[in-house]
């Protein structure tokens, strides 16, 4: 049956992960980085407060956010691109399992991974709560916060099993799934950087031999209206765009995100499965 064609692929793959030297190696090294910026956060924290400056924790426990989808897209590459060319995809196949089987239970498996790698970020920036202080954002923004983060973890790990899924050179596949996360992470930066655009600009100028403070004057280059409001959701909508906003702690639609997050998802399983079915595996 589909259970439990299902249970035995993932017992297979789950045992497999638990004995990947990679896999914990990432996740050492996720949480050892993020014990790192914490404690520099900290230290950034409290020489920020000495010169007036005051500085929540908010504004340092989710700057790894935008790092996720690089460390998301080389472990998906690097465990799943073995498929092919160790034969254990050929071999799934061979056995009966269907091809929505292989590429659901793929799915899973680096989903549950990547949600592992997610996890020691969060934990590793626990000691922040100590250090630093309470969240600005409170307990409900930051289980918000918690709730966006496994929403683009599955956004990525579905865009990542898809390219890896039907791509059969191990090569390849770490080039197309780096080269979508650096190609995503463009688009989403230059979206951000036109919506920072200040409405108003002003500043000063050298006139007749002096400094002059200019009037501040409507800013050509500031998107309003609908454009802007297309450009917010484009953002929102992207998974780097997310996590641009997480590490800015400036998210303002959270449900649109988490929304955007499910949809994307929704949408790429049953399109990485049809484009797995068309593919000729020899």
């Amino acid at each position: 049956s589909e259970v439990t064609g299902m249970r035995k692929l993932l017992s297979a793959n789950f045992s497999r992960l638990r004995k990947d030297r990679i896999f914990w190696s990432i996740l050492l090294g996720v949480l050892v980085f993020s014990l790192v910026t914490i404690f520099n956060g900290a230290r950034s924290a409290d020489v920020m407060e000495k010169n007036g400056f005051v500085r929540s924790l908010d504004d340092y426990y989710f700057s790894q956010a935008p790092y996720m989808g690089m460390i998301y897209a080389v472990f998906i590459s690097l465990f799943l691109g073995t498929e092919y060319s160790d034969g254990t995809m050929r071999n799934k196949l061979i056995i009966g399992h269907t091809r929505a089987r292989v590429f659901l239970a793929n799915f899973i498996t680096c989903f549950a991974a990547c949600l592992a790698f997610a996890g020691a970020w969060f934990i590793g920036c626990a000691p922040g709560w100590i250090l630093i202080g309470p969240f600005e954002m409170g307990i409900e923004g930051y289980l918000t916060y918690l709730l966006i983060a496994v929403g683009f973890t599955a956004s990525y790990t579905a865009i990542f099993t898809w390219f890896c899924t039907v791509c059969s050179n191990k090569a390849m596949t770490i080039i197309l799934t780096l080269g979508a996360w650096f190609g995503l992470v463009l688009l989403a930066s230059a979206l951000n950087d036109r919506l920072c655009v200040p409405e108003m600009q002003g500043g000063m100028a050298y006139i007749d031999g002096k400094f002059t403070m200019l009037d501040p004057a409507p800013n050509p280059l500031y998107l309003k209206g609908m454009i802007r409001t297309v450009c917010e959701c484009i953002l929102d909508f992207l998974p780097p765009g997310q996590t641009l906003l997480m590490h800015d702690a400036s998210i303002t639609h959270p449900l649109r995100q988490i929304a955007s997050s499910v949809l994307t998802t929704a949408l790429l399983l049953p399109a990485g499965i049809i484009s797995f079915r068309r593919k000729d595996i020899r």
